[in-house]
């Protein structure tokens, strides 16, 4: 019999390895191989249906006659995404947006030539299958599906969570976590725009209550519900700015987590408001290694450059050229606008372990004047903590970031 199994769950990111092995418990004919069909149920994913063989190899456990493969199918599971998010807040809390994942469907198969003598019928061709290819495949019905979510993991991460016997599923999926690796009790001003992200684990609609508590100046403690309605076909941006619930200026901080009746549904998480005053205040969104949209702010100093780039030709000058005429002439002119900022100096050793996530990122935006611009962050070696200060040094680790467009006005 035919079977197979997928490492690490129904739920993976994309960044990662996808391993499927391939069993067979009856191995049979000439050059036999394992097969591992893959396709698209959702169309995300161009082509297919995507179908690789390898040869067989013994169980860690020999059994004569049986044999097991493993293919690697992550090449097939990526494609481009939308990263679609929110800002400013408008009227929603929980806001749904399309999965950034590839919804797949897998089957196991196995091909071989067949070598039996007794196949071989010459006075009924169409039941001869000596020495032709056979494909074998389960049923239709046996195809398990796997969700491929865009992101990834650190190699150092799979080596944890293989040394626990767990997976990136089972912790922040069935885990009912946010999709964020940004640490608790993290300092957020009170204009940040504040967003967590969540994938519902069920298989059908729930109804939920997203429950924010936030301390006052006075010491006392104030819940805000609201209800929300969660689909597995959606992954849901939760709208937390402080402005947005209602909570005061001057209050101390708040606390966020889902409720079902009650019952806190999932890990609850605390943000602690920054009341000082700081003269630059720059936030950015990007995309997470978790799937999501995390913010991000930075209190250093900005400084704002125009680097620009010129194509030019020659042209002779003939005799009506005067003085203002030129030979060389400028046939395209193109620019970026670019941004050097510093974190600045409020920010944890947590926050810059986490502003890994910001670093690794391919899709960034900066908020600029009120409107969301993409950025690209310009390569470097970033000096995230140093242990001979007093304090991180984030107060001199420049970030350079550059419009994600290149300009030309005329």
């Amino acid at each position: 019999m035919i079977n197979f199994s997928i490492y690490g769950g129904i739920v993976q990111l994309s960044g990662n390895s996808v391993e499927i092995e391939v069993t067979n418990d009856d191995i049979k004919g000439e050059s036999p191989r394992a097969l591992l069909k893959v396709i698209s149920t959702d169309g995300a994913v161009a082509g297919g249906p995507f179908i690789d063989s390898k040869e067989w190899v013994a169980l860690d456990v020999p059994v004569e006659g049986s044999g097991k493969s493993i293919f690697d199918f992550q090449e097939y599971f990526d494609a481009t995404v939308d990263y679609g998010f929110t800002f400013p807040y408008g009227d929603d809390i929980a806001v749904k947006h399309p999965l950034r994942a590839f919804d797949l469907s897998i089957l196991a198969g196995c091909s071989y030539i067949d070598n039996d003598i007794t196949h071989y019928t010459p006075d009924v061709p169409e039941t001869n299958t000596y020495g032709t290819k056979i494909e074998l495949w389960q049923a239709v019905e046996n195809a398990v599906p796997i969700r491929i979510l865009k992101g990834g993991i650190s190699e150092f991460q799979k080596s944890v969570y293989n040394e626990t016997g767990t997976n990136f599923f089972q912790d922040y999926i069935q885990g009912n976590k946010f999709l964020t690796n940004r640490p608790n009790n993290q300092e957020i001003s009170f204009d940040q725009p504040l967003r967590l992200w969540y994938i519902l684990p069920e298989t059908e609609q729930v109804t939920r209550q997203l429950v924010v508590e936030y301390l006052s100046a006075t010491g006392e403690t104030v819940v805000l519900t609201n209800d929300i309605t969660l689909d597995p076909d959606g992954e849901y941006e939760f709208i937390l700015d402080p402005a947005k619930w209602g909570i005061p200026a001057d209050a101390v901080q708040m606390s966020v987590y889902q409720s079902a009746d009650g019952v806190q549904v999932g890990e609850k998480r605390t943000f602690i408001i920054d009341p000082l005053y700081y003269e630059n205040n720059t936030f950015f969104f990007f995309s997470n290694s978790k799937s999501g949209i995390d913010d991000f702010w930075m209190t250093g100093a900005i400084k704002t450059s125009l680097p620009i780039e010129s194509k030019t030709g020659i042209q002779s000058l003939d005799r009506t050229a005067t003085s203002r005429s030129r030979g060389v002439v400028v046939t395209g002119k193109t620019g970026s606008r670019k941004w050097s900022i510093f974190p600045g100096n409020r920010l944890s050793v947590a926050d810059m372990e986490a502003l890994q996530d910001l670093l690794y990122s391919k899709f960034m935006w900066i908020v600029w004047r009120g409107q969301t611009i993409p950025v690209n962050l310009e390569d470097g070696d970033f000096e995230l903590t140093d242990t001979m200060r007093d304090l991180v040094i984030n107060d001199e680790l420049e970030l350079v970031f550059s419009e994600g467009h290149k300009n030309s006005y005329f």
